[in-house]
C-alpha cells in the first residue's frame, strides 16, 4: 500500500482525470461519494467548487490522494475492501468532515484509487495539511500490517512511471543513490554523480561536534532524511561510506593498468 498525495486549485482538471474522462485508453469507476451529487462529471464539479468558495483563504482546495496496492494483493481488492480502506485511511489522516468521491481506475496492473477532496469542509474550515507526508507513510505502514497486505515490491523494481509527487521523486533519489554508491571513490565524486540527476546531499552534524549525524537529500524542491529514502539504511551516511571505500580498495591503480597493457603488448 502506498499513497501519494498532491494539492491543486482545479476541481474540473483532477475530477476528470479520476473518473478518466479525457483518455480513451482508460477505464475507470465510480465506487463511493460522501457530500456531492453525482449524476454528472459536472455535478460533481460543481458541487466540489461550491463549497470551496466558503473559504477564500484556502490557497489549494482540491486534495487528490492515489492509493496504490501490490498486484499480489489484486484477488483480494474488491471494490468493496478498497472503500473500507480508503475510509480507514482517510479517516486516520484526519480528512473528515467534508466532500470527496473515490474511484477506481483498472489500465494498471496493480489495484489503485483515486481520492478526490475538499480542503474547505463543511463547516468552512481548511483539512490541515500539516506533516501529511509523514503521516501518509506511518499509516500506509500501520494499515498494511493490520491487514496483512504485501508489504511491497523491491525498491530496486519499483517502477518510478507509475508515482506520482513525491513518492516519484523519493524513488529517483533512492536509485540515483544506488547507482552513484556502485561507481563513485569518494565523497566528492559521489555528490557530482547525485547533482548531474538534479539531487543535491548534505550532511548534518551532530550540534558543537565534526560527527556526521545523518544525511539529507534534496531535489525538486523536496526534502528528505536519508532514512525517508530507504527505512532499511541504504541511502546513509555510514552505508555510503562503506560502499565509497570499498571501491577505493578494489580500484585497479592506474600503474598496474599500465604494466598490464604493456605487458599483453609484449
Amino acid at each position: 500500500m502506498i499513497g501519494g498525495i498532491t494539492k491543486g486549485s482545479c476541481f474540473s482538471g483532477c475530477v476528470e482525470y479520476v473518473l478518466a474522462l479525457k483518455e480513451k485508453n482508460k477505464e475507470a469507476r465510480l465506487l463511493y461519494s460522501e457530500g456531492l451529487l453525482t449524476d454528472t462529471p459536472k455535478d460533481i464539479i460543481d458541487g466540489f467548487e461550491c463549497q470551496r468558495h466558503l473559504n477564500s483563504r484556502v490557497r489549494h482546495w482540491c486534495g487528490h490522494i492515489s492509493l496504490s496496492y501490490s498486484p499480489k494483493d489484486a484477488e483480494r481488492m474488491s471494490d468493496e475492501f478498497m472503500v473500507k480502506l480508503a475510509l480507514e485511511y482517510m479517516d486516520k489522516m484526519g480528512i473528515k468532515n467534508t466532500q470527496f468521491i473515490i474511484a477506481r481506475h483498472l489500465d494498471k496492473e496493480h489495484p489503485h484509487c483515486h481520492i478526490v477532496y475538499n480542503r474547505v469542509d463543511n463547516d468552512g474550515k481548511c483539512v490541515s495539511d500539516s506533516f501529511e507526508y509523514y503521516r501518509n507513510n506511518e499509516i500506509c505502514d500501520e494499515m498494511k500490517k493490520k491487514y496483512g497486505l504485501t508489504y511491497g515490491e523491491n525498491k530496486d523494481q519499483v517502477k518510478t512511471e507509475r508515482l506520482k509527487g513525491r513518492p516519484k521523486i523519493r524513488q529517483e533519489i533512492y536509485l540515483a543513490v544506488q547507482a552513484a554508491k556502485r561507481s563513485a571513490k569518494d565523497w566528492t565524486t559521489f555528490q557530482r554523480e547525485l547533482a548531474q540527476k538534479g539531487i543535491t546531499v548534505r550532511k548534518k552534524f551532530r550540534r558543537g561536534s565534526t560527527e556526521v549525524d545523518g544525511l539529507s537529500y534534496f531535489k525538486d524542491g523536496q526534502k528528505f532524511k536519508a532514512s525517508q529514502v530507504d527505512r532499511n539504511g541504504r541511502c546513509s551516511y555510514d552505508v555510503i561510506c562503506k560502499a565509497l571505500d570499498r571501491n577505493k580498495k578494489t580500484a585497479v591503480p592506474a600503474g598496474i593498468a599500465l604494466a598490464k597493457t604493456n605487458a599483453t603488448a609484449a
